[in-house]
């Protein structure tokens, strides 16, 4: 079944057009059996390779084949029924891509349960495609370059267990940054936009100041960390679920800050950037935005959201044209 060259989930939904068939191998995410207007049953599976996630349908034609102790077999109905399950799977999946209302599907006509020895779980995780290397040196540069109290307060807030929480977390569940060290590429992204765009306004003459804009943006998403958790693919914890990650962010920022003695109004300023950085209430911000760093920061956090939505974002129709989104609520010209 694997003799020939797979492609990687990437590949494929870039790259392949209604018709192709596909080879991959990956991890079995999730898997849920649903029905359709018919009332015909078929399952609704996640695919996940270390290049990303692919959803993909397996109807009643689909074989199912146990290959996990290197013998070809093929499951029976209490071994399918076990399926929804299953966790950390490993699998190679044979289909074809397929156009259903302008949208293009997924159809897998084939699927092998593969050993978890031979084809670790942990080798398919999505990954940052920034090397975590380059990321760590960007990210303690700009800290270095504030002045006081902000770098010390940076270095103090970013110990030895803080760091090695946020340089592996990711930004988001789905979206945006979904993936291991996602968090760490997103804040960095944010970060330097906000500071060229606050270069620009400071040349300017107007007040900005650059220690709190960049304190703020390199903080401003630290909430996710109680938010989420990753086990392969992200999930949303309880606490994401009923507080969400700009409350969270909040309350573990001040909470560090009373610890320290340093100044009200500099604390005041960053935790204002946090609690206010999605710019709009309906948008889960408490409050808006209302000092020239917090709007930067807002500004830079809503674009780096969009762009990598475009980017993630493939044609859809000849006009190069993507897909509706629904979060961002435009389709892509993808030209």
């Amino acid at each position: 079944m694997l003799d020939d060259i797979c492609v990687t989930i990437n590949d494929i939904k870039e790259n392949l057009k209604p018709g192709e068939k596909f080879k991959a191998v990956g991890v079995l995410t999730s898997a849920r059996l649903k029905r359709d207007k018919n009332d015909q049953p078929y399952w609704d599976l996640a695919v996940m390779d270390a290049s990303g996630t692919l959803n993909v349908k397996a109807w009643s034609d689909t074989k199912w084949w146990d290959a996990r102790l290197g013998e070809k077999k093929a499951l029976d109905q209490d071994q399918l029924a076990e399926i929804e399950r299953i966790s950390r799977q490993p699998v190679g999946i044979l289909g074809v891509v397929t156009k259903f209302k302008q949208k293009l599907q997924y159809h897998v006509n084939q699927i092998y349960l593969l050993s978890a020895d031979k084809y670790p779980p942990e080798s398919f995780m999505e990954k940052s495609p920034v090397p975590i290397e380059q990321m760590e040196r960007d990210f303690w540069a700009i800290v270095d370059s504030c002045g006081e109290p902000v770098r010390t307060l940076l270095h103090d807030f970013f110990d030895d267990e803080m760091w090695e929480r946020f340089k592996v977390a990711p930004a988001a569940v789905k979206n945006h940054h979904a993936y291991v060290h996602g968090l760490i590429e997103h804040t960095l992204d944010v970060t330097k936009a906000s500071r060229a765009i606050g270069s620009i306004y400071l040349n300017k003459g107007l007040k900005i100041d650059m220690d709190i804009l960049t304190a703020g943006a390199l903080l401003h998403d630290i909430g996710k960390l109680n938010a989420y958790s990753i086990d392969l693919a992200p999930q949303i914890t309880l606490q994401g679920a009923v507080i969400d990650h700009i409350p969270l962010g909040y309350f573990t920022f001040m909470e560090f800050a009373k610890r320290f003695n340093f100044d009200e109004n500099v604390i005041l300023a960053i935790g204002h950037i946090i609690i206010s950085h999605h710019g709009k209430k309906e948008y889960g911000s408490p409050v808006l935005p209302s000092t020239p760093e917090a709007l930067i920061v807002s500004a830079a956090d809503e674009l780096d959201f969009l762009v990598y939505c475009w980017d993630s974002t493939p044609p859809a129709d000849e006009l190069s044209l993507s897909e509706y989104n629904g979060v961002a609520q435009r389709r892509f010209w993808k030209s």
